[in-house]
């Protein structure tokens, strides 16, 4: 690793509104889990080719926060703050008040129950605002919707105060919602789903088995990838019912295509962008990850399942064009995070940079062999060691009570747990939350960004470069370039396009969307207003440098 590069995350201040003149009818915010933007090339025809070539590009656009998964990206995007202020630190956390790890779209609230289903959903782990509603407290007339493969996409994209969320759900296998936002879905939704969706619903005219071709980036079929569907075309797909093809359909860009469909319908059902009220569309766009998961960002999978995403994007493009008018909407494209590689294609290319020789660690390996060693060191002969590490959903907790039942100091079990934990050459470092705040460098400023005292474990945990936790596929969630650098693209009359070189993240987009749209956000934001209009610069710099603390 190199030296730290300085991160300028300055608190949001109003401006002059007027610096963007025309104000759109409709905002229609894109995240596409899992979009490192290295993977936006030239390559694309379609709705990826026109965003970039025509848009507003900010290409060093990156996270400002360490935790780099799904949940909390979102949230970051529409609330223009961090973690530790939206309070989403990852897709689980460790809630001290009961000693429960929750999923971070939970409910305890049975009257937020999923419609059709049986788990409670809402947004009320999300402690901040969001733009869709600060449009609604400006006034009730706009209409804020959120549309996503996954629920903790919708849900935090949608904010508090929507008309509608809506995202697949695949235990089902068809789109629904939660009662906090319906009694009962509408009835467009109901004729999307059909009775059957496989049948009479969205689901019936995708095919048997998705079918792809080889790819050009490297083989299919290669070591590494996760077999559950299949590691060559075509893999299942439509197989059966809705509620056995939905795990397939779930990893597969039909995702994506159903989650526009339905959008589509939204559009035209809820009149969106037909008024001089802005309305906001939300939209999470899910198999990137779903793919990217099982086959790595260079597979065939991946390739395939990019350029079917380009041609959808580009339709709905060409829909929004008739239907709101190429005038009078705009598009921001970003994502929640980026990918590592598949440590074995890295291998084969030689650019594999951790020193495992597998550049994996499985947890098995990982927490069984922590487990033992505490036992070992601590616990033995009867005791148990979970009971004096918690390391449920991933969150490492100490009990202090348990560690002076056995004779030992909070601080004893620190330091040998980061002893053991180091000794990986799949782990870089390790530290104590509370270490975090002695230590200014980019690193340091983003894992605080990530940590919430109520919600967090008691440890920050970097991965050494190019590794990663797993068996099969590839993941994300450290703060390396390669989880943290994502897209951030403005398009729509009134900006200017060409491409900005100057720092941005994710948290800037709702800034720079309430200015333009003459909104003053409830609460103080970590993102900064970025420029939409004026000068741009020549083309971005290809690298950039790599964290350290």
């Amino acid at each position: 690793m190199v030296a730290a590069m300085a991160i300028n995350m300055p608190g949001w201040a109003s401006s002059d509104p007027s610096t963007v003149a025309h104000k759109p009818r409709l905002v229609v915010v894109i995240s596409v889990d899992q979009l490192r933007r290295d993977r936006l090339t030239h390559s694309h025809q379609a709705g990826l080719h026109r965003l970039a070539s025509e848009g507003r590009n900010f290409p060093r656009g990156q996270l400002a926060h360490a935790i780099s998964t799904t949940c909390p990206g979102h949230a970051a995007i529409l609330t223009g703050v961090n973690p530790n202020k939206h309070g989403i630190v990852n897709n689980t956390f460790y809630d001290r008040s009961t000693g429960k790890v929750r999923y971070c779209v939970d409910d305890d609230d049975p009257s937020n129950r999923v419609l059709g289903g049986e788990s409670l959903r809402s947004p009320r782990n999300l402690w901040s605002t969001t733009l869709g509603d600060w449009l609604k407290k400006r006034n009730a007339a706009h209409k804020v919707f959120s549309i996503a493969g996954k629920d903790r996409a919708a849900i935090t994209l949608g904010g508090h105060q929507p008309n509608g969320v809506l995202w697949f759900d695949r235990n089902q296998g068809r789109f629904t919602s939660s009662q906090y936002y319906y009694s009962s879905l509408p009835s467009y939704v109901q004729a999307f789903n059909g009775s059957e969706p496989t049948v009479d619903g969205f689901m019936r005219h995708f095919p048997e088995f998705w079918h792809h071709p080889a790819g050009t980036l490297r083989a299919d079929d290669f070591p590494g990838e996760d077999p559950k569907f299949e590691t060559i075309s075509g893999h299942p797909l439509r197989t059966g019912p809705a509620r056995v093809s939905a795990a397939g359909v779930y990893a597969s860009p039909f995702l994506d295509q159903a989650t526009l469909e339905l959008a589509r319908i939204t559009v035209t059902e809820e009149q969106l962008g037909r008024d001089q009220y802005t309305d906001l569309l939300a939209l999470g766009l899910s198999a990137t990850d779903t793919v990217g998961h099982l086959y790595g960002p260079r597979s065939a999978e991946a390739e395939d399942a990019l350029t079917k995403l380009d041609i959808a994007l580009g339709q709905f493009l060409d829909f929004l064009d008739a239907s709101v008018g190429r005038d009078h909407y705009w598009v921001v494209l970003t994502a929640d995070h980026g990918v590592a590689e598949l440590p074995e294609h890295a291998e084969a290319k030689g650019t594999l940079a951790c020193d495992s020789a597998s550049g994996r660690l499985t947890p098995q390996s990982l927490f069984i062999g922590l487990y033992w060693h505490l036992y070992k060191t601590f616990t033995w002969p009867i005791g148990d060691p979970r009971e004096l590490v918690d390391v449920a959903g991933g969150h490492l907790v100490i009990n202090p009570e348990v560690a002076r039942r056995y004779g030992t100091t909070r601080a004893e079990v620190s330091d040998t747990l980061i002893t053991y934990l180091e000794s990986f050459p799949e782990i870089d470092q390790v530290w104590p939350v509370d270490r975090l705040a002695k230590h200014d460098s980019a690193l340091a400023q983003r894992f605080r960004a990530s940590y919430v005292p109520s919600r967090s474990g008691d440890f920050a945990i970097m991965m050494s470069h190019g590794c990663l936790i797993g068996e099969f596929g590839t993941t994300h969630g450290s703060a390396h370039d390669y989880d943290i650098d994502i897209p951030l693209l403005f398009y729509g009359t009134g900006i200017t396009p060409g491409e900005v070189l100057s720092d941005a993240y994710s948290i800037d987009i709702a800034p720079t969307l309430a200015t333009a749209l003459g909104l003053v956000p409830d609460q103080s934001l970590d993102g900064k207003e970025l420029p939409l209009t004026g000068p741009t610069d020549g083309s971005a710099s290809k690298e950039d440098p790599e964290l350290s603390l």
